[in-house]
């Protein structure tokens, strides 16, 4: 009885198992690749983007201690002396540097900063933000990004000279290279 099959009996098929096929296995890794792609593009902007706003944030705790060291000095009756803050490093008037900050360095020494830090231009009395290559959300324009506290003046020759203020007030500005 050991070859005969009974009648109305059906044995299952046996399949054969077989793994993926060369064509398949190509489909799945352009289709994986492509993903990796486009989530490491968006990792890159977000990252950017985390730049970007820390960039913001620290200016305006830069500008903010400006302001009070200036309202500082109103209070104190030295007007006069709101012009000798130009050119100044700004970091130093905050409670705490940023992590990310150099230092003041020369220019020699500033050239080993690495991308996403701070450092102060001893020589240009600037303060300057490192950025990657490829960044593209501030300033496209140069690798780094410059900051200089600078004096406002109004014009010498003015229409209403008698009116004229000895002293416009303090900025930190954007510059140029």
């Amino acid at each position: 009885m050991g070859g005969l099959r009974p009648a109305g009996v059906v044995w299952p098929q046996r399949r054969r198992v077989r793994g993926f096929t060369l064509f398949e296995f190509a489909v799945v890794a352009s289709i994986f690749g492509l993903l990796m792609m486009v989530a490491l593009e968006r990792v890159a902007y977000y990252r950017r983007a985390g730049d970007e706003a820390g960039v913001q944030a620290l200016l305006i705790n830069m500008r903010s201690a400006l302001s009070g060291k200036v309202m500082a000095l109103q209070a104190q009756g030295r007007e006069g002396e709101i012009g000798a803050l130009a050119g100044a490093n700004p970091v130093t008037w905050l409670e705490r540097a940023p992590d990310n900050y150099a230092g003041e360095l020369a220019p020699e020494a500033a050239k080993s900063v690495k991308a996403g830090n701070w450092y102060f231009d001893l020589v240009q009395h600037k303060l300057v933000f490192v950025r990657g290559a490829q960044e593209d959300l501030l300033n496209s324009a140069s690798k780094n990004i410059y900051f200089k506290v600078e004096s406002l003046r109004l014009p010498s020759k003015n229409a209403n000279a008698e009116r004229q203020p000895g002293n416009a007030g303090i900025a930190l500005n954007e510059v140029t290279q």
